[in-house]
């Protein structure tokens, strides 16, 4: 392969840089659907203006368009936190340079002009000479693309100025080029931006509002999940700072290595920082001398990763089931899409920077396979840390939806825990040592560039192997499937095609690696005896059910009331709707609703007459559909002094 490069691949602080804005977004997510769903009742008039409706789908279409405008609200906390850092990001030079009054450079030092030449930078940016810090040299780049600058301090400048410009400051400036040349200023800002802008607008509200307005339990609840995204943002903030400024030395040292080297060897901090952010000079010089540590994958990185995307396909799965007419496996394979990307940008390009740069040492290692493990207990931590499903909100508050299972610990029964853990700890593991075995099987033959092959197939992977063990995840809690019932519902022949395909398609793209050190049998065999696995779960007929007599036919509520009706289902569940071919149990409720006194029930149970009638299951999903929403708001919005319901109450998508 030759002499490895450390830019031959998206540096680190690029990928850092992606996960910051995935973790920000996650803790963001829940912002937005706190204030503008959980905590403020902003929904209510569009509710009950529904609920006024008699005609059954005239309230259909007012209570789909309601929950598909509520369930994009959420968006506007990442969207608000966006807004703010591109604002900030647009004022921040204007403001830096007036802070320092500064001006530009009128004639470039010979030097200068020597060291934008060796950096190659294609745009020549802006010198500018601080009026400040007279007794040090101090440089920094700022401004946006396409109009980046160089501000230098009264003393950098007067270093740089003489006949013979100091080493020291020269490999300075070539730092500070090296910036511009690794394309990262623009970067550094939008990250300090966007972890401010968090903060302040995200999570320090968010765990006020929680105190605030709420009981103990769930306050805490939500001020602890937080305060653990708040310290994610932190730590990957810190990782983005020290990864660019290697970076920036790895680049600086291609055009003046010696220089580069004696500073950072006899230098000293160019700033005190009060926590380990910026990296210390003796730390870059080990970088600098041996950047394979640095290029290489990080099981910590990946325990980031998969915890804010954990977090953000369980803020995501429901709001996008709700608002597009896809079956819940789809909303959350898109889910499991949208954070794929900076997932594999993470952690699949540090499996093939580590095989770029040590290629000498086998692809598969003992820390590529913690790297997979890392990133599967984050997914499993980040889907018992996301703050949506962290209680039973509908209990806290009255004005709450139905929105996401709750998934904290012993919610889900330990065997069927412990199943899901261990499956998503191999499948993560699996796909990171897939990255390691395809980067050697493809980087000596075609290069670095290969990468922009192997990135969408993993994507596609991770995708579709995260939505649908979070799906698993919400039905075994939701739903409390067993687990042995569990794999067939979720694994349809569907399914089971779309991971086929896949799997195929990774042991395909490992061909290269014949004749090398491997055998195709030593990836072909395990990958067709999966696919005949999945080929095979996918045909078995339904498992049989534990019971030893049919159930008997639910309770029905002895009682015209509204509110006595709704609360008497809602504590049946789905009981009272029977299995698709049980019409009489549609008859009783049809006739139970007909003679309820509000108007829209009455309709309702009509349609389930009229479904018993004509033995039409879509009819009666229809009308099911139609007594869910209605029972929900005279939940949420009660007229009368109803009881205190118990969940679980009927969920209409599943």
């Amino acid at each position: 392969m030759g002499a490895a490069d450390p830019f031959a691949l998206p540096p680190p602080s690029t990928a850092r840089l992606r996960l910051l804005f995935l973790t920000v977004a996650a803790g963001s997510f829940f912002a937005g659907h706190w204030f503008l769903v959980l905590a403020g009742d902003v929904w209510r008039d569009r509710t009950l203006a529904c609920g006024r409706l008699a005609d059954v789908p005239a309230f259909l279409g007012c209570s789909t368009r309601v929950m598909v405008v509520r369930s994009l609200a959420p968006w506007s906390g990442p969207l608000l936190v966006a807004a703010l850092m591109t604002l900030a990001h647009a004022l921040a030079p204007l403001v830096i340079t007036r802070r320092h009054r500064a001006a530009p450079f009128a004639d470039w030092p010979e030097v200068v002009e020597a060291a934008v030449r060796a950096a190659g930078l294609t745009r020549r940016p802006v010198l500018m000479q601080s009026a400040r810090d007279l007794l040090r040299d101090r440089m920094f780049v700022y401004g946006r693309h396409p109009r980046h600058r160089v501000m230098l301090s009264a003393a950098a400048g007067f270093s740089l100025s003489g006949k013979q410009a100091k080493p020291a400051a020269v490999a300075m400036l070539a730092h500070e080029l090296g910036h511009l040349r690794n394309r990262d200023a623009d970067r550094s800002y939008l990250a300090v931006f966007a972890t401010v802008c968090f903060v302040l607008v995200a999570a320090v509200p968010l765990c006020l509002s929680a105190a605030l307005t709420m009981d103990g339990t769930p306050a805490r609840a939500v001020a602890w999940r937080t305060a653990v995204v708040t310290l994610l943002v932190a730590g990957t903030f810190a990782a983005v700072v020290r990864a660019r400024e290697h970076d920036a030395d790895l680049r600086a040292a291609r055009s003046h290595p010696d220089e580069v080297r004696a500073w950072l060897s006899t230098g000293r901090q160019e700033r005190p920082w009060p926590v380990p952010i910026h990296p210390s000079l003796a730390s870059r010089l080990r970088v600098l001398l041996d950047p394979a540590p640095h290029m290489r994958a990080s099981p910590g990185e990946a325990l980031t990763a998969g915890v804010a995307a954990g977090i953000v396909v369980t803020e995501l799965g429901v709001p996008l089931q709700t608002a597009l007419p896809i079956p819940p496996i789809t909303a959350y394979w898109i889910a499991g899409l949208l954070v794929a990307v900076p997932v594999v940008q993470v952690v699949g390009l540090g499996v093939w920077r580590a095989v770029l740069a040590e290629p000498a040492k086998p692809a598969v290692r003992p820390r590529v396979a913690a790297t997979g493990l890392a990133l599967g207990a984050g997914f499993a931590a980040g889907a018992v840390l996301s703050p949506r499903a962290s209680a039973e909100w509908i209990l806290w508050l009255t004005t709450a939806p139905e929105a996401a299972a709750n998934l904290t610990p012993g919610r889900i029964p330990l065997g069927t825990t412990a199943w899901l853990l261990a499956a998503v700890l191999l499948l993560s593991t699996a796909i990171t040592c897939w990255l390691a075995l395809a980067a050697r099987a493809w980087l000596p033959a075609r290069g670095p560039s290969a990468w922009r092959y192997a990135a969408p197939v993993a994507v596609a992977v991770i995708a579709v192997v995260s939505g649908t063990w979070f799906v698993a995840v919400r039905l075994a809690a939701g739903e409390e499937v067993p687990a042995g019932r569990l794999a067939w519902l979720v694994v349809t022949p569907q399914v089971a095609v779309v991971l086929a395909v896949l799997v195929l398609l990774c042991a395909l793209a490992l061909r290269p690696l014949r004749g090398r050190r491997s055998r195709p049998a030593v990836v072909m065999v395990p990958a067709v005896l999966l696919v005949t696995a999945l080929a095979g779960m996918a045909s078995l007929p339904e498992p049989a059910a534990r019971e030893a007599a049919p159930p008997p036919a639910a309770a029905l509520p002895d009682s015209a009331q509204a509110g006595v009706i709704c609360l008497g289902l809602f504590t049946t569940g789905t009981a009272a709707y029977g299995d698709p071919a049980d019409h009489p149990a549609r008859a009783r409720m049809g006739a139970l609703l007909r003679g309820s006194d509000d108007a829209l029930l009455r309709q309702v149970g009509g349609l389930f007459l009229d479904s018993a009638d004509r033995r039409s299951t879509d009819l009666a999903a229809v009308a099911w559909t139609a007594f869910v929403r209605r029972c929900d708001q005279i939940r949420r919005y009660p007229t009368g002094p109803v009881p205190r319901p118990t969940p679980p109450f009927p969920v209409e998508s599943w």
